[in-house]
């Protein structure tokens, strides 16, 4: 990579590189420098959201695939518009044509993954899930991939698809290059030596805020505090609640399960008791054990339902809280936990006690409408985002805000369904998302889903409705906005309630964080590849300006690349090349008849034809689909007809003259007969003057007339 000269003082500087589409790519020095490193050793970039992680995976693509001309490139992210972002990125800089890339999420069916796997395609975009199961299906092998990269690579931990993933390609490949990348590594230094382990990390690249090679690319978020105090008619309900849990956390307390005095019993403590107890559950064989173990984990799942109710009401209000209740006496009759809440008359009070009509609304949201109007009113071409933990909440918060003058809101939700709440599809996220950048919405209440693996542009603002503890998803959530111009995002919070101590530890985790990523570094170790570092084998000049001809530019004012039904289009294609190739493929086999051909000698011919291996696979599965087609000894394939032809029945035809409607033929050399097109069962390219072939076929007379019916052909002559 170098930099491109500059025309004259003050113009833009871009990046020259043999496969990146001139004056495209704007010159940044911390990109180059990553890039650089990252193509040399395995490496985890850590970088802050919008400055560009998907812009450096290109960069050290381009470089492999331009030195490696036999090399190929993965890139894998958790979702599928995530997954369509980086291909639009790649497309977008890198000089690649349609036919060099390949996308391959659950939509394609994995028989026919595999056909894409081993064609011709120099970089595949993937989900983790899709790879992990080809590659454990033996659909997918990795030695010839000289690069993979990691999006989001926070999530390589435990039993999540990167890990074995990354083990088997360093198992695999020739001389494996791993890139990982992440804006949030985590606060715990154990969980971020576990990424750095699963993806055998041997060199850190971390950029933060401050640095000065990334600084002047920052746009500066202003974050802002904003607390309330809750109503004085919360506090019997809250004293009520916490009478319950206390009650259930004593009990655990005291029989030894809960290792905390019931006070400083937390959300983490709770669910640790009760993974213990399932623990203990399944290793015990005395039923009486069992049934002391049975009663302790009702305890502690009733503790945690009324934890969880008591942080609702704090941090969500009454219509969350209600809802969350309303759920819990539906399902009684499913969880045997809710049967047992919902029968105690103390829980029954407690259903009176929130009630509309006896609780105020919750104070955040008159504080959040407040917030918005006032932004609109300042900026009324703004742009905002609200995040919150709860659907319920979601669909709550859209509903006041619409009765704002102005305001235009609509729900960002995940897919599934839930409890009769019809989730949004990918096409309707994607919808909304142009409806908040064309204008149509001026605000966005969402939940988790838009924290990651999605290009929400343009957000002015960003609104916590309530503080989170992980520091992966605080700083997911402010990335959010300031990407292409300065930014603010407000957090709310209820005084004397659980939202301040997440709000604590949300900053105290992301500072620890940013020592974490700042010394990482120091105590990893290099690997030890089995073999040594093959020579450079570039691409050719003529290659390139091959490429340059054929390549499609996607630009970025196009379409957004995740309503793209790209994977569609591919089947689509794939389908429509193989049932073409299937005739000539067949024809090939009717000409070597019960003898056959193997797969290479089908590509071999068919390649002459302009047809790639890859579409003569997936043609010759139509055929033996189809039963047109078998395999037969050593691997080779033949007509079905010609595999089960039985001595006798066959016939030498050949064709005489051809009428409308019509044929006559010559049997065996001896008889002429007449040929109907109903009576005629093979590939139409037969039916044409002096053809020869043998068939499976029956003679018949009508009205004195000779006619033959071709059940099969068995072999071209």
């Amino acid at each position: 990579m170098r930099e491109h000269a500059a025309g004259s003082a003050g113009e833009p500087k871009y990046i020259e590189h043999p496969l990146v589409w001139p004056s495209t790519l704007e010159f940044r020095l911390y990109q180059k420098r990553i890039a650089e490193a990252a193509s040399e050793r395995n490496t985890l970039v850590i970088l802050p959201t919008a400055l560009g992680k998907t812009v450096i995976s290109a960069l050290v693509a381009a470089d492999m695939l331009y030195n490696y001309r036999d090399s190929k490139v993965l890139v894998m992210a958790p979702t599928r518009p995530l997954v369509m972002q980086h291909r639009e990125t790649f497309h977008r800089f890198l000089k690649l044509r349609e036919k060099d890339t390949a996308v391959l999420t659950g939509r394609i069916p994995a028989a026919s993954r595999r056909l894409f796997w081993e064609g011709n395609a120099r970089v595949f975009f993937s989900t983790p899930q899709v790879v992990r199961n080809d590659l454990l299906e033996g659909r997918l092998n990795l030695r010839d991939y000289g690069l993979l990269v990691f999006d989001e690579c926070h999530r390589a931990v435990k039993e999540y698809a990167y890990t074995d993933t990354a083990r088997i390609y360093v198992g695999q490949a020739a001389y494996p290059l791993i890139l990982g990348m992440t804006a949030s590594p985590g606060s715990d230094i154990s969980r971020v030596q576990e990424v750095c382990r699963n993806l055998y990390i041997e060199h850190i690249e971390f950029r933060s805020e401050e640095d000065p090679d990334v600084k002047p690319y920052i746009h500066p978020i202003d974050v802002e505090w904003k607390q309330v105090d809750l109503p004085a008619e919360y506090i019997s309900v809250k004293s009520h609640i916490r009478r319950m849990l206390d009650k259930r956390l004593r009990w655990l307390h005291e029989s030894g399960i809960l290792k905390c005095k019931p006070e400083y019993a937390t959300r983490k403590r709770i669910i640790e008791a009760g993974d213990e107890l399932r623990y203990m559950l399944e290793a015990e064989s005395v039923e009486e054990e069992r049934g002391r173990i049975f009663n302790a984990i009702m305890n502690q799942s009733i503790a945690l339902t009324l934890f969880h109710m008591l942080e609702l009401l704090e941090t969500q209000g009454p219509h969350t809280l209600k809802a969350f209740m309303d759920r819990v006496r539906l399902e009684r009759r499913e969880k045997q936990s809710y049967a047992i809440l919902t029968s105690d008359p103390e829980y029954k009070a407690l259903e009176l006690l929130i009630q509309p009509s006896r609780l105020p609304e919750h104070p955040k949201v008159e504080l959040l409408k407040q917030i918005i109007g006032e932004q609109l009113l300042i900026n009324p071409p703004s742009r905002m985002l609200v995040f919150t933990q709860y659907r319920d909440t979601v669909s709550h918060l859209v509903s006041e805000l619409q009765t704002i003058t102005g305001v235009r809101a609509e729900r960002f939700i995940g897919q599934a369904s839930r409890n009769g709440d019809r989730g949004l599809s990918q096409e309707e996220q994607a919808e909304r998302i142009r409806m908040l950048e064309d204008g149509r919405l001026n605000v966005l209440v969402a939940t988790s889903i838009a924290e990651e693996g999605l290009d929400i542009p343009s957000v002015d603002r960003v609104i916590f409705y309530e503080p989170i503890p992980s520091e992966i998803r605080y700083i997911q959530r402010r990335g959010r906005t300031g990407r292409k111009a300065p930014g603010k995002v407000t957090i709310l919070a209820a005084n004397q309630s659980l939202d301040m101590i997440y709000l604590y530890a949300s900053r105290k985790r992301t500072e620890k964080m940013k020592r974490i990523a700042e010394t990482i570094g120091m105590k990893l170790q290099p690997i030890v590849r089995k073999r040594a570092k093959p020579p450079l084998n570039p691409m050719t000049p003529d290659e390139i300006r091959e490429i340059e001809k054929e390549a499609e530019r996607i630009e970025a004012e196009e379409a957004a690349p995740y309503e793209i039904e790209i994977e569609a289009e591919m089947l689509k294609d794939l389908n429509r090349k193989a049932a073409k190739a299937a005739k000539l493929i067949y024809m090939r086999l009717l000409e070597a008849g019960a003898e056959g051909l193997t797969l290479n000698e089908i590509a071999q011919e068919m390649e002459a034809e302009g047809i790639t291996p890859q579409i003569a696979k997936a043609a010759l599965n139509i055929l033996m689909k189809d039963e047109a087609a078998a395999e037969v000894k050593r691997g080779k394939y033949a007509p079905t007809s010609s595999v089960k032809r039985k001595p006798g029945g066959s016939y030498e035809i050949r064709i005489e003259k051809i009428y409308p409607g019509s044929a006559v033929v010559t049997v065996n050399d001896k008889w002429r007969a007449r040929l109907e097109p109903q009576d005629y069962n093979g590939p139409r390219k037969l039916i044409k003057k002096n053809s020869r072939f043998l068939a499976i076929a029956e003679l018949y007379k009508m009205d004195g007339r000779l006619y033959i019916k071709i059940k099969d052909v068995i072999q071209k002559l």
